[in-house]
């Protein structure tokens, strides 16, 4: 059996513990940065409301809010909602386990005319990290967050 001692002056005690906290540092540093939404279009500064204007989606009233737990772990059974998700330019992955804030929009220029649509914008920390189209009818349907002209 092989023993090892050191003996360690606060001094240098100090130094290897301050490196090691900004080499902490660092690294969460580059995964906050690797977390960013992909579209090019949800930036930290747009508003919910503004992004929709953007992609051609008139809205009234107020939406609705509501906090949303994602799950811990994207399994099988989230597949379309995640490709939904990747349609739109987003990565919803990245944010598992996050609670994010979903705001809701009444849609009014549905290309079919159909009433009843929902705009869900998911948020962030102030950033736009997912959306979709939605009918919340029984038989309804979920598109992803595009421009309003691509569905025409």
């Amino acid at each position: 059996m092989i023993i090892c001692a050191a003996k360690l002056r606060w001094k240098e005690l100090s130094a290897i513990l301050t490196l090691a906290a900004a080499f902490g540092l660092c690294l969460w540093g580059g995964r906050a940065e690797a977390f960013s939404p992909t579209s090019a279009e949800a930036q930290a500064s747009i508003q919910p409301l503004d992004y929709l204007t953007e992609l051609g989606w008139e809205v009234s009233g107020e939406p609705a809010v509501d906090y949303v737990q994602l799950p811990e772990s994207f399994g099988k059974e989230y597949g379309d909602y995640l490709r939904i998700q990747q349609e739109g330019g987003f990565d919803l992955a990245a944010y598992a386990g996050e609670t994010v804030t979903r705001y809701s929009y009444p849609v009014t220029n549905y290309p079919t005319g159909e009433e009843g649509i929902l705009a869900d914008l998911l948020v962030l920390d102030g950033e736009i990290i997912g959306g979709e189209i939605r009918s919340p009818r029984l038989d309804g349907f979920m598109r992803a967050l595009v421009a309003r002209e691509t569905l025409m």
